[in-house]
């Protein structure tokens, strides 16, 4: 046959090779879709990841600035118990030691308090002696 143009019509493909190449085309068509969903699936829990990490890398900051807030203070605290305890010993080298405080208890006993007598009494005796002198 031949068409408008006169020209011989070319003989059409068998059946068979069109619908194995459109079954092709619609297993192609298909797999390119689960890929694409596939894809989709992985975008998201990337960002779900992307999420948590940046969420926990905040939480991580966050603590190593604490950390770091409470190694100060600690340091801190520290220099002045060193302080404090410089001060201890300076003033604990400036008291009496135990044998001077053994040797003043030694000094103490030896004194008979009963014994000590007043400026009036002495007053008393010698007036009394003066007395007996006199008489």
């Amino acid at each position: 046959m031949a068409n408008l143009l006169g020209k011989p019509q070319q003989k059409t493909q068998p059946q068979p090779e069109i619908s194995n190449i459109l079954k092709k085309i619609g297993q192609l068509s298909e797999r390119t879709r689960l890929l694409e969903e596939r894809m989709k699936q992985t975008r998201s829990k990337i960002q779900v990841l992307d999420e948590t990490f940046s969420a926990k890398i905040n939480d991580l900051r966050d603590a190593t600035n604490n950390f770091q807030n409470q190694l100060i203070s600690l340091r801190k605290e520290l220099s002045e118990t060193k302080e404090l305890l410089r001060r201890v010993v300076k003033e604990l080298g400036s008291t009496a030691k135990l044998s001077d405080v053994k040797v003043l208890e030694k000094y103490i006993n030896m004194i008979d308090i009963t014994r000590l007598i007043t400026k009036e009494d002495v007053e008393k005796i010698v007036e009394e002696k003066l007395k007996k002198k006199k008489s």
